[in-house]
């Protein structure tokens, strides 16, 4: 049990440590959260875009029929 806590406490430096560790996690999962949202938005709005393009490529392609 002793090795634990000596573990934990790191020579007395353990409250600056874990805190250093507790503080990149959290840093680290809030980067992995906003690009996770953000390739989502990023992936809707290019669908969105591709949709858009494909429409107007076929309505353009009706109005080149139609003209004799």
């Amino acid at each position: 049990m002793d090795q634990v806590i000596n573990f934990f406490s790191m020579g007395n430096y353990g409250a600056y440590i874990w805190t250093a560790y507790s503080l990149t996690a959290i840093v680290m999962l809030s980067l992995l959260v906003t690009t996770l949202h953000r390739l989502r938005k990023n992936q809707a709005e290019l669908e969105e875009l591709q949709h858009l393009r494909e429409t107007a490529g076929q309505s353009n392609n009706k109005e080149e029929t139609a003209r004799p």
